[in-house]
């Protein structure tokens, strides 16, 4: 990109974060980006056993009002996901995964959620931090067919307890 195009080193030419661009206008893409990278560096850089709280007292000091769009949009969105996930909580990522993800929406405005985070964080790092190590060890393929194999044993455990529970 050349200099006289208004572009910068990234490539991203200047005019088209936030401004106009051919007389319409230019959503703030870039800005969102850039705000959701300096939230996860500063989630990353906490201490283990204080992300969640870190990120509510940061959510908190914006100062917002209890019925603020933002702050409904993460109690809200977080209970959607927790409420989608519970007809796949017998599958490894699209159950638990998405759990563990909408309390982390709720944790930033609510503060027991961020300690019950906190604390899950703490415990799961010591259960799984020794599984991770094997895993990397594994080959490719066996990283790759991992998920797929424990979603189809789990898969066929809930089907054998529901044929037991409800079968003839």
């Amino acid at each position: 990109m050349r200099a006289s195009d208004g572009g910068d080193v990234s490539g991203v030419p200047r005019k088209l974060v936030g401004g106009r661009l051919r007389g319409r206008k230019v959503w703030y893409l870039f800005g969102v980006i850039d705000r959701i990278e300096k939230s996860w560096h500063r989630f990353a850089r906490s201490k283990s056993g204080q992300r969640f709280r870190d990120r509510f007292r940061h959510h908190q000091s914006k100062k917002r009002g209890r019925f603020h769009p933002a702050r409904l949009f993460y109690i809200i969105g977080g209970l959607a996901l927790i409420l989608v996930s519970i007809p796949f909580g017998w599958l490894p990522v699209l159950g638990w995964g998405t759990v563990f993800l909408g309390l982390g929406m709720i944790a930033g405005e609510f503060y027991p959620a961020a300690r019950l985070m906190d604390w899950l964080e703490v415990k799961a790092r010591r259960i799984f931090r020794p599984v991770g190590r094997i895993f990397v060890k594994l080959p490719l393929w066996a990283q790759l067919a991992t998920p797929f194999v424990v979603a189809i044993l789990t898969f066929l455990l809930m089907f054998r307890i529901y044929s037991m529970t409800f079968g003839g």
